[in-house]
């Protein structure tokens, strides 16, 4: 199954840039993807070494079919869902716990 599509729906979330924020708060790297299309996730965000896709959503914002079809048969590591700062440092958290764990 091809994971590309079309584009000309793709849409920043009210939240966007403050995710990106505090992920850079938090030493990640961050590209945005969110004009990839397709059900692409919005980032992709780098942390020790480790890179992980991240959908953002407001608080009451559900995923797209396209979102979820992408996520489904994505082979990398499980798309990440983030709506507020408290997700972003649980998140990094995440990450940070599996490095000290190797």
């Amino acid at each position: 199954m091809s994971l590309r599509g079309d584009n000309r729906f793709s849409r920043k979330d009210a939240n966007h840039e403050e995710i990106v924020v505090a992920y850079e708060a938090l030493y990640c790297s961050v590209v945005d993807l969110h004009t990839v299309g397709g059900g692409c996730p919005d980032i992709l965000v780098g942390c020790g070494g480790i890179s992980e896709l991240v959908e953002i959503k407001t608080q009451d914002g559900d995923l797209e079919p396209n979102q979820v079809t992408f996520a489904k048969h994505w082979r990398g590591n499980p798309v990440r869902i983030v709506r507020n700062d408290a997700d972003v440092e649980s998140h990094v958290k995440k990450i940070r716990g599996r490095l000290a764990r190797v």
